[in-house]
């Protein structure tokens, strides 16, 4: 008996990547934030421990660009609680990087980076 896997989009991560993606290149077009949940709800992902998958994509579309000369277009996405910071696994990975963000000033560092990737649009 031969059996058939039915995969909806939502499951296979190339899908949602590619949906998460366009998301992530669409808030940088308008100049704006989107939070961890919104860009998994976005990305139509399914199934446990999605913002845990979520991150560890971002970590590598982040390696990616650094590895590129381009800002870091996953600084977009930030976490609910944080005050419009992203999670600190984002300046975690950043400073393993090589990306320094002024500690004493996260906010303000932040901000200015942020704006580097806005104005960067049309390298993407």
């Amino acid at each position: 008996m031969i059996t058939t896997t039915n995969i909806s989009a939502a499951s296979d991560p190339k899908k949602w990547q590619q949906n998460a993606y366009v998301e992530i290149m669409t808030v940088i077009r308008n100049k704006s934030q989107i939070t961890y949940n919104d860009l998994a709800l976005a990305a139509k992902m399914t199934g446990p421990n999605k913002i845990h998958r979520l991150t560890l994509w971002l970590e590598e579309m982040m390696t990616e660009d650094y590895h590129s000369g381009r800002p870091a277009r996953v600084a977009v996405v930030i976490s609910k609680a944080r005050d419009g910071l992203p999670a600190p696994g984002f300046f975690d990975k950043a400073e393993q990087l090589g990306l320094n963000f002024e500690k004493s000033d996260i906010h303000n560092s932040y901000k200015a980076y942020l704006q580097s990737v806005y104005a960067s649009i049309s390298d993407f």
